[in-house]
């Protein structure tokens, strides 16, 4: 039988009459700094909302849609969640061919997909760049967000010269981006006039906005 939900948020404040969200990653680093860092910030809403991180191992290196999915919903079944819970995949567009996880997504109960395209640097840009500053030529440089050396892609290269250091997967200094949250929701919801499946753009911004309700 399914564990009662409480079990899974003590020993928070957290009202039982409250809405959790489980949030499953496909990165190991950024998101889940980032959204440990959200939660951080909406602490007075303890005893309202609670937000349960799935983390992988270091160890573990199945980041594709198909296991954050099985992770996710794998934890849908073993607590016994309320109907207004909510459950969500952070993902980023990459190569992945997601069809087949957006239909399973759809006939699953409050199961949803934040997803960024190309990647969950472009969210993280918004906050801290105006879009509109860039040329369409430049824009269609970050929608590629090719290598620029082994281990580099474009857009990382982009937050670094924004942000004046290096910028880092496993050492995302929030307290640049999270003070700045309002501009990147603006921005991302002026860019999601296109399927975000093949555009540009980012849907974390509506989880964060549920999140901020």
């Amino acid at each position: 039988m399914p564990r009662e939900r409480e079990e899974l948020i003590r020993p928070s404040k957290f009202r039982e009459k409250g809405k959790v969200f489980v949030l499953a990653y496909e990165g190991n680093n950024t998101e889940p700094q980032y959204y440990e860092a959200l939660k951080e910030k909406l602490r007075y809403k303890e005893f309202t909302l609670h937000i349960e991180s799935l983390k992988r191992e270091k160890t573990d290196t199945n980041s594709s849609p198909k296991h954050v999915f099985n992770k996710l919903k794998a934890k849908k079944s073993e607590y016994n969640f309320k109907e207004s819970d909510e459950f969500w995949m952070v993902i980023d567009k990459d190569n992945w061919v997601l069809d087949e996880w957006v239909t399973k997504c759809q006939n699953e109960k409050n199961l949803h997909i934040a997803l960024s395209n190309p990647s969950f640097e472009i969210w993280l840009l918004l906050h801290i760049k105006d879009i509109n500053e860039y040329s369409s030529d430049e824009l269609e440089k970050i929608f590629k967000n090719e290598k620029i050396t082994k281990r580099k892609r474009h857009l990382e290269d982009i937050l670094s010269n924004i942000l004046g250091y290096k910028y880092g997967k496993s050492t995302l200094k929030t307290e640049d981006f999270i003070p700045v949250i309002n501009k990147a929701i603006e921005q991302a919801e002026a860019l999601d006039v296109n399927d975000v499946y093949t555009n540009l753009g980012s849907h974390n911004y509506i989880l964060v906005n549920k999140l901020l309700e």
